[in-house]
């Protein structure tokens, strides 16, 4: 494997929302977040993907996504390290995700903790991912940056 990772441009989307169902992860909410997407290519093809949505100075992390050939290759790593570096370099103070089976993986990596998901109802009201009914029973993480 070859992955480059860069910024999503509009010619992937098609590619990411394909991912995506794939790996059932939601696809409401990627179209109108997609400057904030970021991609892992192997030549042409689209094999990863993570994107985020802000509102102020938190983040949602969402749409980690790893082709199913490739998963525990490490480049969900990858991607998530790349959009955290990103998230500091834009001031964002800190950054939450909903996930119902990747909470160690975060946990281990990258020091998210849990959390109680109503702390952020507000902050995400506007959120397409935030709102979907199949994410209200997901665990609720966060990673304070800049500390």
């Amino acid at each position: 494997m070859n992955a480059a990772i860069g910024r999503a441009t509009a010619q992937d989307l098609d590619a990411v929302l394909r991912l995506l169902a794939e790996v059932d992860l939601p696809a409401e909410g990627v179209a109108e977040h997609f400057g904030a997407f970021f991609v892992a290519r192997d030549g042409e093809t689209v094999i990863g993907c993570v994107g985020e949505e802000r509102y102020g100075d938190v983040s949602l992390l969402r749409s980690l996504a790893v082709a199913p050939s490739l998963q525990r290759s490490g480049l969900g790593k990858a991607l998530t390290a790349r959009l955290l570096d990103e998230a500091i370099r834009n001031s964002v103070s800190e950054v939450v995700l909903l996930t119902t089976t990747a909470g160690d993986f975060f946990a281990r990596h990258f020091g998210f903790a849990q959390v109680e998901r109503k702390r952020f109802d507000k902050v995400f009201a506007a959120s397409p991912e935030w709102c979907l009914p199949r994410c209200s029973s997901a665990v609720c993480m966060r990673l304070m940056l800049n500390e």
